[in-house]
């Protein structure tokens, strides 16, 4: 058994500044044993070999070890001022820049020794790809060394000694091999095991790698201590012949100092213990604190001060009492995943009582400025003027005011330090980070007021409490139909028409999105009818005409001046639906060459029918009227937001604005901001903004987080509804997925066009790749993997899908089942067809060839003939407009891009007035492109109710390529 795995390796850059630095490697592991270095671990490489680092230690190692590269550092610190490029060592040079390289060095390496040590992961030292990863392997110390100094008193002076203690083993270094890896923190290798030494900087024990032990004659004692022994020897467990040493055991002070810990991210606390002179932090493994002085003249003295653990642990216990948590590396911590200042922040609301306790307090220097622990308050209100809403708050902090609007550029830009004065800053809570962060993205600042569209009113639910001058729930409006309104309303309608309704007392635009033959045309025209019941010719100020100069009083109307724009295929449909539901509507067809002469008397009628293409020859006329109501059906006619239509459109002024959409309009984000666009402008920001925001996190990375905030802010305008959840009574459904495997013919063959289409496709971007071209070597892919007389019909070679499909048709015959089978492929359905016919089994087909006037012969006969158990469809020409509830099976032969398309040839069975349990049986050919454009519908759909028109096959990216073809 293969597999592979990540490893590290430390080379040597090359730069004498520089310590070893690490790398990243994939490996091979078979049956147990490590084998040789393969490649070096990026995430193409890692995505080759299947191996995943999102959220793992991994992820933080790869990008510690891209950041350590010599050339990331070259980049990184390159002098903005240079007039040429310096190589690293140049930049080295300058004192300043050197040590705040180093200092990055030692942190991340540091961090970096800890995760492999934690994760037991492979580490290696100057490995090469010529000998076994064995060969140069690092083993790791899972405890810390702990260094001892040894003092002798003799005639002639002092001998010391440094041992390494390894749990009550000693370790003499002269006798070892020792490598130093980092200094401070000091990480060594010895004798091929990676160790950590407690409090010793690493680069003491050279000058015992060949000495055993250093003898000081008596003269030269005082110098050497002071420039030798005191620098060290605080941190040292010390030994002492011949000499007394001093004990001090009291704690006379402690204090909760803040520091950031680099390899959690976040700031914790750690506790100093003050023993007079000596300071311990709580977390620190030594236990004991050193010093050498001198008393009468030359006599050496040691003292060491030892912690009372005991003591230590009594205030410690104050600390957990309060909330806090002590970490297995002994610090201080709260309760936290996300808020990397939580700890400062609790020390706002404990400062007053941890220094009753006796606590000292040091919060961290943040951006050379003083955390700021004052306490803080915080209010807001709104009020909705016009088409927005006006937000104002104040903050609180100490003594100060502050407008919240300040605030808002630092949410919106995720910065949470929040200058006060020169020396101060505030941490912006995390809580409104998340709660404000949308708002801070859709809002516009003007002084002290924050102003938000109204159509983004969801943003304010949970964050200030919407006026009375808004309507957000649907019982809310009082619907009753008009007695104008010639119609019988199913539940559905009236809740439809209620929620329309809502939107025009709110002033939002809405799109109504339900399925085909749930009537949006009623829906629409039972809406204008309230809007038209709601006009009063005495008060609201509108054109009034007067329609009769013989009645009797003079009769005075006012117009509803609704703009409906259509497909030219609608006008007349909609025309007749008006006139059967809503008679007393006055309708105009502003269509066809003899439309100019009504141009003057657009404003004196209530509904005006035109098409797209009308509008926008006859725009500059149609853009100075204002409409009460625009309402544009087959709404998907303005997703190209550089179209002219959208621009047309979105030039007409209206006071309500309604879209109408057959299907869900979300399957392109990019269709989804136009749409919102046209019914609600300004709501989902700019293009560049969405695109940012949404688009790109959500179609490349499926960003949940993404989904749901965009979900939240368009599902209010959205109302969608099925025939599923309409109709309750519609038998279950099922659904499964056979696969099949390909033949060694069929095997051989697909690899071989597999690989020419690699060549051929990868590498090139898409959007600049002529897509016929794309779509036709993808096609010939999807043919071989069904069965290869679809690329080449004299062949003989057969299909694996071939057998289990006529097996699975074969057992559906004989027990007598109706099946409707699909394909995208009508050459594929032929192939079945010429089965039928060498098994004398009766079937029907129909295709795009087949005549209109005989669609309807061929469907009764299905339906009607018991004899007939098979209809073989194409998905283009049997996807909609067919009723074929006598079928309770569907076959769906190959996977087509569009799951809508799916779905709509699933729906010829499963629909109203069908009785039996509908089975639905996908055929998968195993390991080819099928999978994949499975694996891609449903990527498609985690966006929301994907459709994607039936013609089309979706964009594809370099990304959707390769994963196509890998």
């Amino acid at each position: 058994m293969k597999s592979h795995i990540i490893c590290y390796n430390l080379y040597d850059p090359k730069i004498p500044e520089l310590p070893f630095l690490p790398e990243a490697y994939i490996i091979a592991v078979e049956n147990g044993k490590l084998g040789y270095l393969k490649k070096v671990a990026t995430s193409d490489t890692l995505s080759s070999f299947d191996i995943t680092i999102s959220g793992t230690p991994h992820e933080t190692l790869l990008d510690s070890c891209e950041m350590l590269k010599p050339s990331s550092l070259e980049q990184r610190f390159q002098p903005k001022k240079s007039r040429k490029k310096l190589d690293l060592n140049a930049i080295l040079r300058d004192t300043k820049i050197n040590k705040v390289v180093l200092d990055l060095v030692n942190r991340q390496l540091d961090s970096f020794y800890r995760s492999i040590n934690k994760n037991d992961f492979k580490l290696s030292r100057g490995a090469d790809r010529d000998d076994p990863f064995e060969k140069h392997r690092i083993k790791l110390g899972k405890h810390h060394l702990k260094p001892l100094l040894e003092f002798t008193k003799t005639e002639t002076g002092i001998d010391y000694a440094f041992a390494l203690k390894d749990r009550g083993k000693y370790i003499i270094p002269k006798d070892h091999d020792i490598q130093i890896l980092l200094n401070d923190p000091s990480w060594i290798i010895l004798d091929k095991t990676l160790y950590q030494i407690e409090g010793l900087n690493a680069n003491k024990l050279k000058p015992f790698f060949n000495k055993e032990l250093i003898s000081i004659k008596q003269k030269t004692i005082k110098t050497y201590v002071n420039q030798v022994i005191i620098p060290i020897i605080k941190n040292v467990e010390v030994t002492a012949n011949g000499f007394k040493i001093l004990t001090l055991s009291e704690i006379t002070g402690y204090t909760l100092e803040t520091v950031y810990d680099f390899i959690q991210n976040r700031y914790v606390a750690k506790v100093v213990f003050e023993y007079g002179e000596s300071r311990f932090d709580y977390h620190a493994a030594k236990y004991t604190y050193s010093e050498v002085s001198f008393k009468n003249g030359d006599e050496l003295v040691i003292s060491q001060t030892q912690r009372d653990r005991d003591a230590e642990k009594e205030i410690i216990d104050i600390l957990i009492s309060k909330g806090l948590n002590i970490s297995a590396n002994h610090l201080v911590e709260i309760e936290t995943n996300n808020d990397q200042f939580a700890i400062i922040n609790w020390l706002k609301t404990h400062k007053n009582d941890l220094k009753k306790e006796g606590f000292g307090i040091k919060t961290p220097l943040l951006e050379d400025k003083t955390a700021s622990t004052a306490t803080h308050s915080f209010s807001l209100k709104n009020e909705l003027n016009g088409d927005w809403f006006d937000i104002k708050g104040t903050v609180k902090i100490g003594d100060r005011e502050i407008p919240f609007s300040e605030f808002i550029e630092y949410i919106k830009q995720g910065e949470r330090l929040f200058p006060l004065d020169g020396n101060e800053v505030f941490i912006i809570p995390i809580e409104w980070m998340t709660r404000y962060k949308n708002l801070a993205e859709f809002a516009q600042t003007n002084g002290k007021s924050i102003k938000i569209n109204k159509s983004n009113y969801t943003l304010l639910e949970d964050v200030v409490p919407i006026k009375n001058k808004m309507v957000t729930t649907t019982e809310d409006v009082a619907y009753t139909p008009s007695d104008k309104l010639k119609a019988n309303l199913r539940p559905y309608q009236y809740e439809g028409i209620s929620w329309l309704v809502k939107h025009y007392h709110n002033g939002l635009g809405a799109c109504l999105a339900d399925d085909m033959g749930l009537g949006k045309t009623l829906q629409t025209i039972a809406v204008l009818v309230y809007a038209k019941d709601k006009l009063v010719p005495e008060a609201d100020g509108t054109k009034r005409v007067q329609l009769d100069l013989f009645s009797s009083p003079l009769q005075i109307n006012t117009f509803l001046k609704t703009l409906i724009v259509l497909p030219a295929s609608l006008i007349f449909n909609w025309a007749n639906e008006i006139q059967k539901f809503a008679p007393h509507l006055t309708i105009l067809n502003y269509t066809g060459s003899n439309r100019k002469k009504n141009a003057p008397n657009l404003a004196g009628y209530d509904i005006v029918l035109t098409t797209y293409s009308t509008l926008h020859k006859d725009i500059e006329r149609l853009e100075n009227l204002d409409f009460n109501y625009l309402v544009i059906d087959e709404s998907q006619q303005i997703k190209n937001k550089e179209s002219k239509i959208f621009k047309s459109i979105n030039s007409i002024t209206a006071a309500h604005k309604v879209s109408l959409s057959g299907t869900p309009i979300e399957n392109s984000l990019s269709d989804l901001w136009s749409q919102m666009e046209f019914i609600n402008p300004g709501m989902l920001g700019g293009f560049s903004f969405f695109k940012e925001k949404y688009m790109e996190p959500i179609e490349k990375n499926q960003d949940k987080v993404r989904v749901a905030e965009l979900k939240s802010l368009i599902d209010p305008f959205i109302l969608r509804r099925t025939k599923e959840q309409v109709a309750k009574d519609l038998p279950k459904i099922s659904e499964q997925i056979l696969y099949s495997e390909l033949l060694p013919d069929q095997e051989k063959q697909y690899q071989s066009l597999k690989s020419a289409a690699r060549n051929d496709l990868l590498g090139i971007d898409p959007a600049k790749q002529n897509k016929i071209h794309i779509i036709n070597i993808l096609m010939k892919l999807r043919q071989l993997a069904n069965h290869p007389k679809l690329i080449d019909e004299n062949t003989v070679k057969p299909s694996g899908k071939f057998y289990d499909v006529t097996e699975y048709l074969s057992t559906l015959i004989k027990a007598r089942k109706k099946v409707l089978v699909f394909s995208s492929f009508v050459s594929h359905l032929t192939i079945y067809e010429k089965w039928c016919d060498e098994q004398n089994v009766n079937y029907v087909s129909l295709t795009g060839q087949t005549k209109t006037t005989d669609r309807e012969a061929i469907i009764k006969r299905f339906q009607n003939d018991d004899s007939i158990s098979l209809f073989f469809i194409s998905l283009k020409a049997g996807g909609t407009g067919l009723n074929l509830t006598e079928a309770s099976y569907v076959v769906l032969l190959d996977p087509w891009w569009n799951p809508f398309a799916e779905r709509q040839a699933i729906a010829r069975a499963h629909r109203i007035g069908q009785k039996s349990n509908v089975m639905v049986t996908r055929f998968i050919a195993k390991d080819t492109i099928e999978e994949k454009i499975i694996k891609l519908q449903k990527q498609k759909e985690l966006l929301s109710d994907t459709i994607i028109d039936v013609e089309a096959v979706p964009e594809l990216t370099a990304g959707d390529l390769k994963e196509l073809l890998g």
